[in-house]
């Protein structure tokens, strides 16, 4: 391009001014968005006629019914019970065998199955009493849980591995090697006792635990004919 047409390009430029009309439209944009937004204009006008119906009033249904909902979730979520589940690795026993031990854990203090485990005369009780070592720790460490109880415990079973068992005469059978495992469930002795109370207070409602009654007759001096020479039950 030559020097006279950058020249004339320049000079029209300046004679246009952009940069001046884009300020002015801001600041133009500026002072209406203030008009429209001020809250002491929006003060000052008057109350208007139309009554308080319409969208406001639906909000404001909806804010009541959400606090509604608030109240009414938190009085019927119950309160979470704290709790411990463990679950051990398979032992190289039958679940048979393992199910007595866990019979003789249920409802028990924890303190108190580690013990009966540590005077056990089976194989497999020195491995379940790590296992209820190693879940009172973690209980204790991860929920802070004392005073714990065994609440539940079952066996499931695991690998049934299959070997020949060699017989007399040239003959074969096949031998099982069994393996099992064992779960626990540690709850706080509280819960448990609450729980147990209200079982109690169901039972009683149901009318358990009422004996039978023997029967009797109802005039004391009526006699008794063909009597047998035992008591009918």
């Amino acid at each position: 391009m030559s020097s006279k047409s950058i020249t004339s390009l320049v000079s029209a430029f300046r004679t246009f001014q952009p940069f001046s009309l884009a300020r002015q439209q801001a600041a133009t944009c500026v002072a209406v968005a203030q008009l429209h937004t001020s809250s002491k204009r929006l003060a000052d006008l008057p109350p208007s006629d139309r009554p308080s119906i319409g969208a406001s009033s639906i909000f404001e249904n909806l804010e009541k019914d959400t606090k509604l909902e608030d109240t009414v979730g938190e009085k019927s979520i119950p309160h979470e019970e704290r709790e411990y589940h463990w679950a051990s690795a398979n032992f190289k026993t039958s679940p048979h065998k393992l199910n007595k031990i866990a019979r003789q854990l249920r409802n028990l203090d924890v303190d108190e199955a580690i013990k009966q485990m540590e005077f056990s005369h089976k194989r497999i009780s020195n491995k379940v009493l790590h296992n209820l070592a190693f879940a009172r720790k973690n209980a204790k460490d991860q929920k802070g849980m004392n005073n714990l109880v065994v609440s539940q415990a079952w066996v499931g079973k695991g690998r049934y591995i299959k070997r020949i068992k060699p017989h007399g005469r040239g003959r074969w059978g096949i031998m099982h090697h069994k393996e099992a495992h064992i779960k626990f469930i540690l709850k706080d002795a509280a819960t448990v006792a609450e729980e147990e109370k209200s079982k109690q207070a169901k039972r009683n409602i149901r009318g358990w635990h009422t004996g039978k009654k023997v029967w009797t007759s109802m005039v004391e001096d009526k006699p008794i004919y063909n009597g047998k020479g035992f008591y009918n039950w």
